[in-house]
């Protein structure tokens, strides 16, 4: 399902531990990787063209562990528009079928926030996104900071509201089941949220239970829960309680509409996981 991963790098320190994370998906079947940087040329960062055979040979110096590790790697340093636009350019020019960004812009503090750039592609990307997690140490520097991406596929949280924008994301998990040690199917009951067509607990645990299914003859451990609450938090709750290495989600939910603003589900999760996100349009 997934071959080629465009990954959108700054300058910042802190995206070194997200290269780290790189070889990991390989077992998700990433065999290619384009490390893409774009220099946000105008009125204060003009000088930045002037660079451009420095920023290719960053890429460059990051790119020969990961072919080390068995990856096809290439480098692209792009300048012609607004970043977030060119990096989603750049992934149908290279044919990417996943985007991967990280949870940190250039300044790394002590909670976490998406950069503007990240909230831009999160929002208009029609490609399944991998939002990779950073923390910091205790020094909260952006030299000091670790990334949340060890053995991704150990514990996957599926979250779905059996909508059809949940389809996919339903799909990817059972394409990555196979190599998934356990997967838990979630249902989230927003009772708080007059808009949200919400269904039975009988119907969705016999929503679940036919998830689970599946996960189990692609040769998975899987388990069906059924939450209560606002749905990004609970999720998020749930996935820090139960120690889950990954969390999916599709990027429209119930209502088409609300996946344009940050307040729904799967911005919200990218804001609070604590964990990586796979959002799948």
């Amino acid at each position: 399902m997934y071959n080629t991963a465009l990954v959108a790098l700054d300058l910042a320190p802190a995206e070194q531990p997200i290269v780290d994370c790189l070889p990991e998906l390989q077992r998700w079947g990433v065999r290619r990787v384009i490390l893409t940087h774009v220099m946000q040329v105008g009125y204060v960062q003009g000088a930045a063209l002037a660079h451009e055979k420095d920023y290719v040979a960053w890429l460059e110096k990051l790119a020969q562990p990961l072919r080390t590790a068995g990856l096809k790697v290439e480098v692209s340093v792009r300048a012609r528009g607004i970043p977030a636009d060119e990096i989603l350019t750049a992934a149908t020019e290279h044919n990417a079928d996943l985007i991967v960004i990280g949870s940190r812009g250039h300044n790394l503090i002590s909670t976490l926030f998406l950069g503007s750039v990240a909230r831009a592609v999160i929002r208009k990307t029609t490609l399944p996104l991998l939002l990779e997690w950073v923390e910091p140490t205790p020094a909260g520097t952006q030299q000091k900071c670790v990334a949340v991406c060890t053995n991704t596929l150990r514990h996957v949280l599926l979250a779905t509201d059996f909508s059809a924008q949940a389809t996919a994301a339903e799909q990817a998990v059972i394409h990555l089941a196979a190599k998934a040690e356990q997967v838990d199917c979630v249902h989230v009951m927003d009772t708080a949220d007059r808009n949200a067509k919400s269904v039975s607990s009988t119907t969705a645990q016999a929503a679940l239970t036919a998830l689970v299914q599946r996960i189990v003859a692609a040769r998975s451990q899987g388990n069906s829960v059924v939450l209560h609450g606002k749905a990004s938090s609970e999720i998020a709750r749930h996935a820090a309680s139960q120690d889950v290495s990954l969390i999916v989600v599709g990027k429209r939910g119930q209502n088409p509409v609300a996946s344009l603003v940050t307040g729904s589900t799967a911005a919200n999760l990218c804001e609070i996981a604590g964990r990586p996100v796979l959002m799948v349009p």
